[in-house]
């Protein structure tokens, strides 16, 4: 056998330390001979031996150490049988400060009952009269308002089935097709197909570039992180997208000159244009909106002499003077409003040099360079703030839009580089034909809801859904159907800012100049050949900014024919 080691493991050592303290406390113990008790004397500690077990032999009951003793609770029974003092007595005052109460009690006011409830009711009828409503009553409007953003699906709910069926007939798909290609009017054609199913399937029509089966173009941005195609390491393919997305590119924007095309979009990976054509919105001008945009994006098209706005930006002045606290901070304060004066005498007419002017005073040249290199950081901040925002839209108007369909016909940087859709340029959007444009069709699908024992129809629309679908989407159901319904819409988040762009744009423009009736029909009867229905022209040419409004959700009247939202 083994010696044992002399070794020790740690539970060994930790039993070795709880036995030296156990014997340590018990030594400390038996050396205290007295303790003090409760009552001041002494109390000498027993050793086993001496202990009485009388108690424990006899059976009696073992006191509880935790009971409080006779003394505290007589002490709280009085305090409980103490009379609690009314706070709203004033005897409480000198109850408190222990001073005699010599409080006379006033007899009771005798209450006249008749003017009581004549101030009761006068009462009640100042309140009626001057109550606010708190129910808010929907506003019925006859006209449904113009979203520019882009929907990526719309769901209709309805108590009466849609005239739609996912099996048309020839007749039907060759009308909606034959109405939709030639920008026909098919409710009063004669040699159409007019019935309902073959108009809804006209509305579902869109023209797209380019059409790559495998793809899917809309929207651009499915936030997965997706392999790179076969396409970016090719070249060839790379080159023939590109040609043809530039035919097809110049193509739309030609027919927009002519007004031929009302609007169409382009949609990049990292934003979005909408083209408008002059006369929409009351617009005399050609228009093009962009969003969202970042610093890097607005400072190129600064480069390519591309003139643009940011109507949905707030003021720039707060932000331009926001570094007034920092100057304060800083030992260059004198520095700073010697710039401010010498800007101010440059806008005036002075063209002298601020740098020169500065120097003439003394400033060194290092210190000039630390102020101009601290007014950059400060003005790149601030043109920052904004970027990838609704904020941050650009709007180019008149010539600007020619150049800057120019800046996007020549860049090479508007395919990605990366991604499912890298080397694929962006995605062209129209409602009227165009060169090298593809046929598509919004996928349509029909269920049925159980909801309290009541049976809902619904429709869901997917894809890139127009502006003017909408409108043409209800009109169709308007017309076909006796019942009401709803619709809700799922929008591409970005294009968002389109609408509320457009209605500060008809703002402005209002303001500016007066509506004229006369230039509005001149506007219509310029644009009759885009492919837009009468009816739906004259609302789309409407210079009212109320008429432009970003909709989540509509609801349709059919007892009064009116819309509310």
């Amino acid at each position: 056998m083994d010696p044992p080691s002399p070794w020790k493991t740690p539970n060994q050592v930790m039993q070795l330390h709880k036995l030296k303290k156990k014997k340590k406390a018990l030594q400390e113990r038996m050396k205290q001979p007295l303790q003090p008790t409760a009552e001041g004397t002494t109390q000498c500690i027993k050793p086993a031996a001496e202990l009485d077990f009388s108690r424990i032999l006899n059976g009696d009951k073992r006191k509880n150490p935790f009971s409080k003793n006779a003394a505290e609770h007589n002490k709280k029974v009085k305090l409980e049988e103490r009379p609690q003092l009314d706070e709203s007595n004033d005897k409480t005052l000198f109850a408190l400060l222990k001073l005699p109460a010599k409080v006379v009690e006033k007899p009771p006011h005798e209450v006249d009952l008749e003017k009581l409830s004549t101030f009761s009711n006068l009462l009640q009828k100042f309140t009626a009269d001057h109550t606010v409503e708190t129910k808010v009553t929907e506003q019925k409007y006859k006209k449904l308002p113009i979203d520019w953003a882009l929907k990526t699906k719309v769901r209709l709910m309805s108590t009466k089935p849609f005239p739609w069926t996912n099996k048309l007939k020839a007749s039907e798909e060759a009308s909606g097709i034959t109405g939709f290609v030639r920008c026909l009017d098919t409710t009063s054609s004669s040699t159409l197909d007019t019935s309902p199913r073959a108009r809804f399937h006209q509305t579902c029509l869109y023209w797209q570039h380019p059409h790559l089966p495998w793809l899917s173009l809309f929207p651009r941005s499915s936030g997965k992180v997706a392999a790179t195609s076969f396409m970016a390491t090719n070249e060839e393919v790379k080159q023939a997208l590109l040609t043809e997305w530039t035919e097809s590119f110049r193509s739309l924007f030609q027919l927009l000159r002519a007004l031929h095309c009302p609007y169409f979009y382009v949609c990049g990976n990292t934003f979005t244009v909408l083209f408008v054509a002059a006369g929409l919105c009351g617009l005399a001008e050609p228009c093009a909106l962009v969003a969202p945009t970042t610093r890097g994006f607005r400072n190129t098209l600064r480069q390519e002499d591309v003139e643009f706005t940011m109507p949905l930006r707030p003021d720039n002045k707060k932000k331009l003077n926001t570094s007034d606290e920092d100057r304060k901070n800083s030992s260059h304060d004198s520095c700073y409003d010697t710039m401010d004066e010498v800007k101010e005498q440059r806008e005036s007419g002075d063209e002298e040099d601020p740098d020169e002017f500065l120097s003439q005073m003394g400033l060194e040249t290092e210190e000039l360079r630390k102020i101009n290199n601290a007014q950059a950081r400060l003005a790149q901040s601030a043109e920052s703030s904004v970027d990838s925002a609704a904020q941050s839209l650009a709007c180019v108007r008149g010539a600007d839009a020619q150049a800057l369909f120019n800046f996007l016909l020549n860049c090479r940087s508007l395919a990605g580089a990366t991604g499912a859709l890298a080397g694929v340029p962006p995605t062209l959007l129209a409602p009227t034909a165009f060169h090298g444009g593809t046929l598509h069709s919004l996928k349509v699908r029909e269920n049925v809801i159980l909801s309290d024992n009541k049976k809902y129809y619904s429709i869901e629309l997917r894809g890139p859904i127009l502006p003017t679908t909408i409108h043409s989407l209800f009109n169709v159901l308007k017309t076909t159907s006796s019942a009401q319904f709803s619709a809700t819409f799922a929008h591409l988040q970005p294009t968002l800012a389109f609408s509320w762009a457009a209605r500060t744009i008809a703002e402005e423009s209002a303001k500016e100049n007066e509506p004229n009736h006369f230039a509005k029909a001149f506007k219509k009867e310029n644009l009759s050949d885009c492919g837009i229905s009468e009816d739906l022209l004259l609302h789309f040419c409407s210079s009212d900014p109320s008429a432009i409004k970003s909709l989540d959700s509509v609801k349709y009247n059919a007892e009064d024919d009116t819309y509310t939202w």
